[in-house]
């Protein structure tokens, strides 16, 4: 299967229209990563010097990509589809073709059009050659598949429809997380109205702290850069200026020469808000675009209706979201995780969970206790270290004594750790052990200070359970009967989520019903077996 490949729609937009769920199955069959599409409604007489041909920009093709990357969505939301743009454009008798140059290898080209089948049979080198000129990246060796879609077009031209009107520059807003088909047809409508300047202010910092698990939200660079790569295949003609904000309002209310602003039936009350800003400053309003959500056919119960950010962000749970480790020196039997996360996180309920799958649970707290046995190596350096302040008449360390003296002072706390740790890792690599003798498969270290000790180097993966800090506190305030400060204070004491999940090989939220917990671990479990029963490939 071709990992990126050109489709070159050729049929009129109204028959296509209700072909597009096929044509895309179709195509998804050849194609594996990248699907270009190159919209040539109509053409009756391609020639090699002239087959990609300039397109009016109107109602009607903007309708049709909508209606394409809707389609994207529900047949197979994991093809990138990238509708071409160029070519379309107010006055095809006027504007002059430029190639595309996009960013995959093209190594398969697809036609819904007998007569390109037929020119390409007949004159297949010269072609090829023809195909090269226009679209840079094609290769020489690139295979040919016919889509059917049934009677040929009769017209000569488009249907007749509405042209789109456009301005000099186009702002447009949002996070642009994980890039997927509603961002597309918001980038697209903004390249379609945009002859000149494309501004696009990407959400940070403090902003995005609201959204639904922010914590997996990939990092500014990365969604400026799929922004901007989307942006220069489709329409490489438009200058793009991308712009960190964190507000609002970013520069819709610092430069007065924006024309248009391009937003969905979701932001559109916050373009009013850019629009009433504006004024304030005697800057001309924004003409607003409104355009249609795309919806999610794929999308869960507790997903939203609409292809988003959050929903795909969800679907990471319980997934392998960083690479595993190399770990040659420990033996895949049994197989070891690590279940982290902070103070009422839920990851006791995760390990409870992975026990009734089958796995052994291993408790780093349990083993602590019993880290400060009388006759241990660990009791007898706590005891040279504190003193007999620490030890009670019956001979036993009074914690309570000991945690006064070490939450005092980190250089105390460092210390006490520095004996404690390194005897609770010896006890868990016992525990292991025996489990090991036992034949169990999948042992699970649980662990709050896995990556604080040191230990993530004895596990395969980590898994990471966590949940938004507003919610941390609540429980903790509930659970525990704590102020608001004492709550945070707990919690600041601790490494942050996003520490932990950058560490982190397997992520698991419990901030919704217990069913969806448990789904999620079940998937996450699901998973691991079979990375545990596929043999690794060996690489040369």
């Amino acid at each position: 299967m071709a990992k990126a490949g050109l489709l070159i729609l050729t049929s009129p937009l109204s028959q296509l229209k209700s072909l597009l769920p096929r044509v895309i199955e179709e195509a998804s069959v050849v194609v594996s990563d990248t699907l270009y599409v190159c919209l040539q409604p109509a053409v009756q007489n391609p020639t090699l010097s002239s087959f990609i041909q300039p397109v009016s920009s109107t109602q009607e093709v903007k309708q049709f990509i909508s209606g394409l990357y809707l389609s994207g969505s529900n047949v197979c939301h994991t093809l990138d589809i990238r509708v071409l743009l160029s070519h379309l454009c107010k006055d095809p008798s006027i504007d002059i073709f430029k190639p595309y140059s996009v960013k995959k290898e093209i190594t398969v080209w697809m036609t819904d059009s007998t007569k390109l089948k037929d020119l390409w049979q007949v004159e297949n080198v010269a072609f090829i050659k023809a195909l090269q000129n226009a679209f840079t990246n094609i290769s020489f060796d690139s295979k040919f598949h016919f889509i059917n879609v049934g009677q040929e077009a009769h017209s000569s031209s488009i249907e007749s429809s509405e042209l789109l009107k456009t301005f000099p520059n186009v702002v447009v807003g949002g996070t642009f997380d994980r890039l997927h088909n509603g961002h597309k047809s918001l980038l697209t409508e903004c390249c379609m109205r945009c002859d000149n300047k494309l501004t696009v202010g990407i959400t940070d910092g403090e902003r995005n702290k609201k959204k639904t698990l922010w914590e997996l939200m990939e990092p500014f660079s990365d969604r400026k850069a799929a922004m901007a790569n989307f942006v220069s295949d489709v329409k490489p003609s438009i200058s793009l200026e991308p712009v960190q904000i964190f507000d609002p309002f970013g520069p819709t209310i610092t430069d007065p020469d924006f024309q248009c602003i391009v937003v969905s039936e979701e932001t559109k009350a916050g373009g009013g808000m850019v629009n009433e800003e504006r004024k304030k400053r005697n800057f001309k309003e924004l003409e607003m675009v409104v355009i249609d959500l795309v919806d999610d056919a794929c999308r869960a119960d507790d997903e939203e209706e609409k292809v988003s950010s959050s929903s795909k962000r969800k679907r990471l749970l319980g997934t392998l979201i960083k690479p595993l480790p190399s770990r040659p020196n420990l033996s895949k039997s049994p197989y070891r995780i690590a279940v982290t996360g902070g103070i009422a996180s839920g990851k006791s309920n995760v390990c409870s969970e992975l026990e009734k799958l089958g796995a052994k649970v291993i408790n780093c707290d349990l083993l602590g206790h019993k880290a400060y046995d009388e006759g241990t190596a660990a009791y007898q350096a706590i005891v040279k270290e504190f003193g007999q302040k620490v030890v009670d008449e019956d001979g036993k360390i009074n914690r309570k004594q000991l945690g006064a003296i070490v939450f005092a002072d980190r250089a105390n706390l460092d210390k006490l750790n520095s004996i404690v740790w390194p005897a609770i890792r010896q006890l868990a690599e016992e525990a292991i052990a025996q489990h090991k003798a036992a034949g169990v498969p999948i042992v699970v270290l649980e662990a709050a200070v896995l990556f604080e000790a040191g230990w993530d180097d004895m596990v395969h993966e980590v898994w990471t359970a966590f949940i938004p800090r507003p919610e941390a506190v609540n429980r903790i305030k509930d659970r525990n009967q704590l102020s608001q400060e004492e709550a945070e204070q707990r919690i600041d004491s601790q490494i942050s989520n996003e520490v932990r999940i950058a560490q982190s090989n397997v992520v698991i939220c419990p901030l919704w019903a217990k069913e969806i917990t448990r789904k999620q671990i079940q998937k996450a479990w699901s998973l691991l077996q079979k990375r545990i029963s596929t043999p690794p490939v060996n690489k040369l």
